[in-house]
């Protein structure tokens, strides 16, 4: 591709490929069929010279994918043969690289050592992310070339694909055995039990006391029940039989709901922990205490209003004087900023929010070993680049978080911002507690965008990806109640669909592809609710086993205001069993 430089180039059609193979039914850029790419490619050089509408073939969504890719690139193109010979170059780069990968160092021994100055020069960094921050003393001592770096260098030259395989082989690997229980359908006795109570919960989150937001809410009991385990107990993985495929390292007990834990419930504790970090006060801060809104959040500036940040503890971070002004020399100066993120005392707040982000890491790594995604909306640049090692502009990553202060900041960009040494010390203890469950290691494989992918999905909740995985029983995709269904669906805002998919799978982000699904999405005829009665009644759903039981509703609005008002007021999960009075009793004490 002219322009870009050969290694770009490479990096763009390897991402095309990653695009189109989303759209496949096996989901490997290296297995894709060679077909369905040349049908994508086909089609996004014509529309690329504007000869779109003469290609029909192809599936849709990957040739929109493909040609999205080549508009943003604004270059002329070689001819599509060039493009197809170096896709197959590509491809079979991948195809070696899937068995070399698991051989090789992504983060050698010698790239820390004192001897050659360390990756910054002052010995082994102290830093468990973001460790090539400080671009001016990296280039002040020798690096030592290694096979890691170039593999590190050219991650985009490896297909996603590629990168997951070796992710997952890992995860695999380092999975704590767990023996089955006599009875098949039974949860061994590692399996432990963990008790939460969400209706305290609720009340907690719903009153003023910080206190009590901070002891009874879902995070707090997940945290308190799970503190003393060590790695090795949430590295668990086990798999019961009638579970839905779901893996597990723990079962829940929801306390005065009568629900068995067939693998909704256990959704349901990480998608209500995560919603509970995020959610705001009656001051606009974080409920919590761990996360809270950027500036430009608050203020409702910039590009990226809707993110959070590390809680601050109430500090004053404009103040410069512990950073700047202190030392003579600038090898000083740079050994100030080295350890900026460890200059200030801990006191009592600052330790609490550390522990707390240690086990939210753990609970997001957790997560993301047992096919879990997470709501964690917190910045590209400020986090998850920084753990994947990524070129970071200190610029760009504070006017993510605070647009204002970005503008008004004079000083070199390798000084750091308070804001930002804040948010690396907060987020070496985040990378701590994934670190306890993930192979941390090897993220520097990844981009920021592709590990942000990874462990949060799809922002959005794609009403098309959902139908492409639906089977129906009782009803055909010719129904008229379907059809009102999917339209209804789609008329929902973003927020209402994130409902929804928490009301029909206790989570509220879907997969980023379809072959990423462990199962499908059933939709079930309602056969105790027909005729007049089935205007009267509420859908129903079954998170264990990601499925909806839907009444014949005569017309759309109908639909509409019955499936609304169901996601919008269900609160606890009441249909394996009657409740008895004790554990209700137990359940709703204050």
């Amino acid at each position: 591709i002219d322009g870009p430089s050969e290694a770009e180039s490479d990096a763009i059609i390897a991402s095309m490929v990653t695009a189109i193979s989303d759209f496949s039914e096996c989901g490997h850029a290296v297995d894709c069929p060679f077909k369905d790419i040349v049908d994508a490619l086909t089609f996004a050089v014509a529309s690329a010279k504007g000869e779109g509408g003469k290609v029909d073939t192809g599936e849709p969504g990957a040739n929109q994918a493909a040609a999205t890719i080549i508009s943003d690139l604004n270059v002329s193109l070689p001819p599509a043969k060039a493009l197809l010979a170096r896709i197959a170059m590509l491809r079979a780069f991948n195809r070696r690289a899937c068995f070399a990968l698991p051989w090789l160092s992504v983060r050698p021994c010698q790239e820390g050592s004192a001897i050659f100055g360390g990756l910054y020069g002052h010995g082994a960094s102290i830093e468990r992310a973001g460790r090539n921050a400080q671009a001016m003393s990296m280039e002040l001592w020798y690096q030592p070339a290694s096979i890691a770096s170039r593999v590190r260098l050219f991650r985009n030259l490896f297909f996603c694909s590629t990168k997951r395989l070796l992710l997952d082989s890992i995860t695999d690997a380092t999975t704590t055995p767990t023996p089955l229980s006599h009875d098949e359908y039974e949860l061994p006795r590692e399996i432990r039990t963990v008790r939460i109570n969400r209706l305290k919960a609720r009340r907690a989150m719903d009153g003023t006391d910080t206190v009590a937001k901070r002891k009874h809410s879902v995070f707090s009991q997940l945290h308190n029940e799970t503190r003393s385990w060590g790695g090795a107990a949430l590295r668990r993985g086990f798999v019961a039989k009638g579970h839905g495929g779901q893996k597990r390292a723990f079962k829940v007990k929801l306390i005065g709901e009568g629900v068995n834990d067939y693998s909704g419930p256990y959704r349901e504790v990480f998608t209500d922990a995560v919603q509970e970090v995020v959610r705001l006060d009656g001051t606009g801060h974080g409920a919590l205490g761990i996360l809270e809104p950027t500036p430009n959040n608050s203020s409702e500036i910039g590009e990226n209003r809707e993110l959070f940040m590390f809680a601050t503890c109430n500090r004053d971070l404009t103040n410069r004087s512990v950073t700047t002004n202190y030392f003579g020399s600038d090898e000083e100066q740079r050994i100030n900023n080295s350890f900026s993120s460890l200059t200030t005392a801990r006191d009592e707040t600052s330790r609490e929010v550390e522990e707390a982000l240690v086990f939210l890491g753990r609970m997001v790594g957790t997560a993301c070993r047992h096919g879990i995604t997470v709501d964690l909306p917190v910045g590209l640049e400020s986090v998850w680049r920084p753990i994947v090692e990524e070129k970071i502009d200190a610029m760009g990553r504070l006017g993510e978080l605070d647009l204002l202060a970005c503008r008004q900041h004079t000083e070199s960009p390798e000084s750091p911002s308070p804001l930002l040494w804040w948010q690396q010390r907060m987020l070496n203890s985040f990378v701590e507690g994934m670190s306890h469950v993930m192979p941390v290691e090897i993220f520097p494989l990844f981009t920021g965008i592709e590990l942000r992918d990874i462990l949060c999905g799809n922002p959005d909740v794609d009403v098309d990806l959902l139908r492409s995985v639906v089977e129906y029983e009782g009803y055909k995709e010719s129904d008229d109640v379907i059809k009102f269904f999917w339209e209804a669906l789609r008329e929902m805002s973003s927020e209402e669909r994130k409902k929804f998919l928490q009301f029909v799978w206790a989570r509220t982000r879907l997969p980023m592809k379809e072959s990423d699904f462990d199962s499908p999405f059933k939709i079930q005829r309602d056969t105790g609710n027909a005729g007049d009665d089935a205007n009267k009644a509420l859908p129903s759903a079954s998170t264990c086993f990601f499925s909806l039981t839907l009444p014949e509703y005569s017309s759309k609005d109908v639909l509409t205001e019955k499936l609304i008002f169901a996601i919008e007021n269900v609160c606890t999960m009441e249909s394996d069993y009657v409740t008895n009075d004790a554990e209700v009793g137990e359940g709703w004490r204050e």
